[in-house]
């Protein structure tokens, strides 16, 4: 079976100046890769270039294959047929994801309606209504039907990501990328996101590319990692390998950074 995420060789530039070089993964159906490393050493470059999503000014070389189809300078056209159906993100800071001037429950309505109408059964009226509500229910949103009215400023942190998931998975991705998607939450909001990509990419049978920079949530979340350093993969492999036994020594400072912080927090014996 051909890999659902088959990226090789991928180099993103600002002008002359590297900032991702040479990068290569593949993720199939089902499957959970992280990508960990310091802020700045290009975990997120890599899944905006995955998406075709790279800003004004950054450049992408190299082969992307997603769901069958070269992302590489593919035309916008095609990569909108690509965006909810074959991938979706979920972004670390949804205050700034979600359009601060919809209520939540019509920004989940427009991904509902394009699948709908993708899968020639369009959804309008009070059938919508019903998908968005049925939609907040199952990201575990409580009192869907009152926040479906609210604005994001209205809401908590979790109940804004929360809405972000749920536009995510509208259009029922085969691959779910979540970028830092637990920073701007406390610890207890944090560990309830978790559990709810976890149920939601079992139940769906989705791929899973788990961006961050927190060890002990990849070692709990992914089955594989890639170790980015200056957007450089330093080192690869099953998560419990890699964290038990890492070869590289930049692998070796992050886990011992992570070992201090715990000992600091005392949550370690």
């Amino acid at each position: 079976m051909s890999a659902l995420l088959d990226i090789k060789g991928l180099s993103v530039h600002a002008g002359e100046k590297p900032l991702v070089t040479e990068l290569s993964f593949s993720l199939g159906r089902g499957e959970r890769l992280g990508l960990i490393g310091e802020s700045g050493s290009g975990k997120s470059l890599s899944a905006l270039a995955a998406t075709g999503l790279l800003a004004l000014g950054l450049s992408a070389s190299g082969s992307v294959m997603l769901a069958g189809q070269q992302v590489i300078g593919a035309p916008e056209n095609t990569l909108n047929q690509l965006r909810g159906k074959a991938v979706a993100i979920v972004f670390q800071e949804p205050l700034t994801a979600l359009d601060p001037l919809m209520r939540a429950g019509r920004q989940v309505a427009e991904p509902l309606a394009r699948r709908a109408r993708r899968d020639g059964a369009p959804l309008s009226g009070a059938a919508l209504e019903r998908a968005v509500i049925a939609l907040l229910e199952d990201v575990a949103l409580p009192d869907p039907a009152r926040l479906a009215r609210a604005y994001p400023h209205e809401m908590s942190g979790g109940q804004r990501q929360r809405v972000a998931i749920a536009m995510a998975l509208a259009c029922r991705p085969d691959l779910l990328i979540a970028d830092e998607p637990t920073t701007a939450l406390d610890v207890t909001t944090q560990a309830e996101i978790l559990m709810l990509i976890d149920r939601l990419a079992r139940e769906r049978d989705m791929a899973l590319l788990f961006i961050s920079h927190d060890l002990p949530v990849v070692a709990n979340t992914v089955e594989r990692v890639v170790v980015l350093r200056q957007g450089v993969a330093v080192e690869a492999g099953p998560v419990s390998e890699v964290f038990a036994q890492p070869q590289h020594d930049y692998t070796k400072s992050l886990l011992a950074a992570a070992r201090s912080f715990d000992d600091a927090m005392g949550a370690r014996p």
